[in-house]
């Protein structure tokens, strides 16, 4: 059982050695997280031991940096600027996009193992070769043991980027739980939740930490940004919102496949018809948020937002590229541009293998998607598959 709290705070303090976890205003979130493990997720011996590790990696990390933030006050004074936000719907090629622009050195990406570990934070002479990479890419050399096919599905390598869902994980307040178990009523209130806790401020302090020894243009990517659109652009005001668009068919049958995938390892009833229910719940939160919140704000910050669809980007990826950097004001180099070229020549789509996936797996039909995301096509003249 997880919901015993008081034990996995002790044993967060007994590992570090701290005790001060700043606010407390993550012990509801913890609190709904654990119930709705215990009474919804059905975990096997793996999937509580993998949900005890993720929930003690973040009281652990909440702990160091809360002693890092003590001892080093002027963290707060660092200043963000013009950050780009990748907000599309899971599966539309944020993960190719994110990985290209990583390839611009002016770029800072959140990369996998200072995700994990920020504290201390990392240093920019000894970036490259931290010995938090090895330990990261130790961990991923796992992956396809107990995820078999997961890298067919998504791009992970220590030294590259990923979604910085990693730094909310802290504030309990994370799409990375309803991903990996079934946890309908924590998402359902997560859905609702996720801008009005503080959650936002606590993940821009992360980026401050981060920054402060290895500065650059941050570069994000996480789909559930599109829940925080209002609360980016208050603590950003000059963010470059990149919104990517794919036929919803293909979103909600290729969203599915991955989290049947994440799930297996972790419960040994997994119910595809279940799974297409949570994942259309979800993306229907993003969408209505997201679009809600943009009709209000695009006015005030037009310029601001880039619409990237995924077969003109498969087409012709730097062109999606340039047309980020020009609402960024960001002129593309020569060095940069080639290495995005080495990058896209390295990394074929099917790299890994093919993702094969079809909506009826998951007892969602055509005209379930049409019906629910209509506003949403209409809006960007998509197609449904």
């Amino acid at each position: 059982m997880l919901s015993e709290i008081d034990q996995l705070i002790d044993a967060a303090a007994k590992e570090t050695g701290l005790s001060d976890f700043g606010k407390d205003d993550f012990l509801e979130p913890l609190e709904r997280l654990t119930q709705a493990l215990d009474s919804q997720a059905r975990l096997n011996d793996f999937g509580l031991l993998r949900a005890n590790m993720t929930i003690q990696s973040g009281l652990v990390n909440r702990l160091r940096i809360q002693d890092h933030l003590l001892k080093n006050p002027l963290v707060f004074d660092e200043e963000i600027k013009s950050p780009i936000f990748i907000v599309g719907l899971p599966r539309t090629g944020t993960t190719a996009l994110h990985h290209l622009l990583n390839q611009d050195s002016n770029n800072r990406t959140l990369r996998i193992w200072e995700a994990q570990d920020p504290i201390p934070p990392p240093q920019t002479k000894t970036y490259y070769n931290d010995p938090r990479i090895a330990e990261q890419r130790e961990k991923i050399s796992l992956t396809e043991t107990f995820l078999p096919g997961f890298k067919s599905m998504h791009l992970i390598d220590a030294e590259e980027p990923d979604e910085c869902y990693m730094l909310l994980n802290r504030s309990f307040m994370s799409v990375e739980y309803s991903a990996l178990f079934h946890i309908p009523d924590y998402a359902d209130w997560l859905y609702e939740q996720l801008v009005s806790r503080g959650s936002y401020e606590y993940h821009r302090v992360q980026l401050q930490i981060l920054q402060s020894r290895h500065p650059g243009r941050w570069v994000l990517k996480a789909p559930f940004h599109q829940l925080g659109l209002a609360e980016i652009l208050r603590l950003y005001p000059d963010a470059i919102i990149v919104q990517t668009h794919r036929p919803l068919a293909a979103v909600v049958a290729s969203g599915c496949s991955f989290s049947a995938l994440l799930r297996r390892s972790g419960s040994d009833h997994v119910d595809l018809q279940e799974i297409g229910r949570d994942w259309m719940a979800m993306l229907s939160a993003y969408t209505n948020r997201f679009e809600k919140n943009r009709a209000e704000l695009e006015d005030q910050h037009s310029s601001q937002f880039v619409d990237l669809m995924y077969s003109e980007f498969v087409a012709d990826p730097l062109a999606g590229v340039r047309k980020i950097y020009a609402a960024s004001g960001i002129t593309l180099e020569s060095e940069s541009e080639r290495r995005m070229s080495d990058w896209l020549a390295k990394n074929p789509q099917g790299k890994y293998g093919q993702h094969i996936y079809q909506l009826s797996d998951y007892g969602i039909s055509i005209d379930e998607v049409k019906n629910l995301f209509d506003e949403y096509l209409i809006r960007y003249d998509l197609t449904i598959d």
